[in-house]
Protein backbone atom coordinates (compact mmCIF):
# COMPACT_ATOMS: atom_id res chain seq x y z
CA UNK A 1 0.00 0.00 0.00
CA UNK A 2 1.84 3.46 -1.16
CA UNK A 3 0.27 6.19 1.29
CA UNK A 4 0.72 9.78 0.45
CA UNK A 5 2.19 12.49 1.87
CA UNK A 6 -1.26 13.73 3.30
CA UNK A 7 -1.95 10.41 4.87
CA UNK A 8 1.65 10.69 7.23
CA UNK A 9 0.92 14.03 8.17
CA UNK A 10 -2.66 13.42 8.89
CA UNK A 11 -0.62 10.59 11.21
CA UNK A 12 1.58 12.77 12.88
CA UNK A 13 -0.99 15.06 13.47
CA UNK A 14 -3.67 12.69 15.38
CA UNK A 15 -0.36 11.02 17.06
CA UNK A 16 -1.02 9.98 20.92
CA UNK A 17 1.71 11.90 21.57
CA UNK A 18 0.80 15.14 20.00
CA UNK A 19 -2.63 15.06 21.71
CA UNK A 20 -1.95 14.35 24.90
CA UNK A 21 -1.01 17.47 26.37
CA UNK A 22 -4.35 18.67 24.67
CA UNK A 23 -6.28 16.72 27.81
CA UNK A 24 -3.58 17.91 29.84
CA UNK A 25 -4.68 21.71 29.47
CA UNK A 26 -8.11 20.98 29.72
CA UNK A 27 -7.84 19.38 33.02
CA UNK A 28 -5.51 22.32 34.08
CA UNK A 29 -8.18 24.23 33.76
CA UNK A 30 -10.88 22.75 35.47
CA UNK A 31 -11.54 21.90 38.70
CA UNK A 32 -12.08 17.95 38.89
CA UNK A 33 -15.25 16.53 39.90
CA UNK A 34 -16.72 13.28 40.18
CA UNK A 35 -16.57 11.02 36.65
CA UNK A 36 -14.54 13.69 35.39
CA UNK A 37 -12.79 10.94 33.15
CA UNK A 38 -15.87 10.72 31.06
CA UNK A 39 -15.17 14.34 29.93
CA UNK A 40 -11.91 13.22 27.88
CA UNK A 41 -13.91 11.60 25.46
CA UNK A 42 -15.28 14.56 24.35
CA UNK A 43 -12.43 16.87 24.44
CA UNK A 44 -10.77 15.91 21.21
CA UNK A 45 -14.02 15.78 19.31
CA UNK A 46 -14.69 19.10 20.00
CA UNK A 47 -11.34 20.77 20.27
CA UNK A 48 -10.13 19.00 16.67
CA UNK A 49 -13.65 19.85 14.45
CA UNK A 50 -13.13 23.49 12.95
CA UNK A 51 -16.73 24.89 13.32
CA UNK A 52 -16.24 24.46 17.56
CA UNK A 53 -12.66 25.27 17.45
CA UNK A 54 -13.83 28.61 15.40
CA UNK A 55 -16.40 29.09 18.25
CA UNK A 56 -13.68 27.98 21.31
CA UNK A 57 -11.13 30.86 20.29
CA UNK A 58 -13.83 33.65 19.77
CA UNK A 59 -15.67 32.78 23.25
CA UNK A 60 -15.76 35.33 25.39
CA UNK A 61 -16.05 34.88 29.63
CA UNK A 62 -20.01 34.89 29.36
CA UNK A 63 -19.89 32.14 26.92
CA UNK A 64 -21.48 28.94 28.26
CA UNK A 65 -22.31 25.43 27.25
CA UNK A 66 -25.75 26.75 26.16
CA UNK A 67 -24.33 29.32 23.80
CA UNK A 68 -22.04 26.57 22.30
CA UNK A 69 -24.95 24.45 21.10
CA UNK A 70 -27.27 27.19 20.14
CA UNK A 71 -25.59 26.30 16.62
CA UNK A 72 -26.07 23.02 15.64
CA UNK A 73 -23.22 22.49 13.18
CA UNK A 74 -20.82 22.90 15.60
CA UNK A 75 -22.14 19.81 17.18
CA UNK A 76 -22.40 17.64 13.71
CA UNK A 77 -21.53 14.17 13.63
CA UNK A 78 -20.26 14.59 17.19
CA UNK A 79 -21.38 11.16 18.57
CA UNK A 80 -19.31 9.77 15.55
CA UNK A 81 -16.73 11.61 16.46
CA UNK A 82 -17.00 10.64 19.88
CA UNK A 83 -16.84 6.53 18.60
CA UNK A 84 -13.65 7.58 15.79
CA UNK A 85 -11.84 9.16 18.50
CA UNK A 86 -12.09 7.04 21.58
CA UNK A 87 -9.02 4.90 21.49
CA UNK A 88 -6.99 7.73 20.63
CA UNK A 89 -8.31 9.49 24.03
CA UNK A 90 -8.00 5.48 25.64
CA UNK A 91 -4.21 6.45 24.05
CA UNK A 92 -3.61 9.87 25.38
CA UNK A 93 -4.87 9.11 29.10
CA UNK A 94 -2.34 6.20 29.25
CA UNK A 95 0.29 8.10 27.97
CA UNK A 96 -0.50 10.92 30.50
CA UNK A 97 -0.76 8.10 33.26
CA UNK A 98 2.28 6.56 32.40
CA UNK A 99 4.16 9.30 32.42
CA UNK A 100 2.97 10.21 35.97
CA UNK A 101 1.06 13.34 34.71
CA UNK A 102 -2.29 12.09 35.80
CA UNK A 103 -3.57 9.68 38.02
CA UNK A 104 -7.21 8.48 38.73
CA UNK A 105 -9.65 8.16 41.65
CA UNK A 106 -11.92 5.70 42.88
CA UNK A 107 -14.62 7.80 41.61
CA UNK A 108 -12.91 7.69 38.52
CA UNK A 109 -12.04 12.05 38.70
CA UNK A 110 -8.77 13.34 37.03
CA UNK A 111 -5.88 13.97 39.16
CA UNK A 112 -3.01 16.31 37.78
CA UNK A 113 0.49 15.30 38.78
CA UNK A 114 3.34 16.77 36.92
CA UNK A 115 3.42 18.91 34.25
CA UNK A 116 2.83 17.75 30.79
CA UNK A 117 5.73 18.57 28.15
CA UNK A 118 3.49 20.36 25.39
CA UNK A 119 5.89 20.89 22.73
CA UNK A 120 4.59 18.91 20.19
CA UNK A 121 0.90 19.94 20.80
CA UNK A 122 -0.58 22.54 18.43
CA UNK A 123 -0.95 25.95 20.11
CA UNK A 124 -4.29 26.82 18.45
CA UNK A 125 -6.18 23.52 19.82
CA UNK A 126 -4.33 24.05 23.33
CA UNK A 127 -5.91 27.04 23.29
CA UNK A 128 -9.34 25.44 22.42
CA UNK A 129 -9.20 22.60 25.53
CA UNK A 130 -8.50 25.62 28.07
CA UNK A 131 -11.41 27.41 26.49
CA UNK A 132 -13.58 24.33 26.50
CA UNK A 133 -13.11 23.64 29.91
CA UNK A 134 -14.40 27.20 30.97
CA UNK A 135 -17.35 26.64 28.63
CA UNK A 136 -18.02 23.67 30.60
CA UNK A 137 -17.27 25.36 34.00
CA UNK A 138 -19.03 23.61 36.62
CA UNK A 139 -21.58 22.20 35.15
CA UNK A 140 -23.12 18.40 35.71
CA UNK A 141 -21.22 15.78 33.65
CA UNK A 142 -24.47 13.89 33.11
CA UNK A 143 -26.12 17.79 31.91
CA UNK A 144 -23.21 18.66 29.12
CA UNK A 145 -23.77 15.20 27.32
CA UNK A 146 -27.45 15.45 27.33
CA UNK A 147 -26.70 19.11 25.85
CA UNK A 148 -24.45 17.79 23.42
CA UNK A 149 -26.74 15.05 22.44
CA UNK A 150 -24.44 12.36 23.52
CA UNK A 151 -26.97 9.13 25.15
CA UNK A 152 -23.60 6.94 26.10
CA UNK A 153 -20.23 6.59 25.55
Amino acid sequence: MNARPFDHLYTLQRSPLALAPVIYQFYNHRETTEQDVLLSYLILPLVLYPPTQDFLHKAKSTSSLRTMCEKRERLAGLVERVQQMKSLTNDCLLILSAEGCISFDQRLGVTLHDENRAENANPRIMKAAERLATIFGTEHIVTIYRMLGLKSL
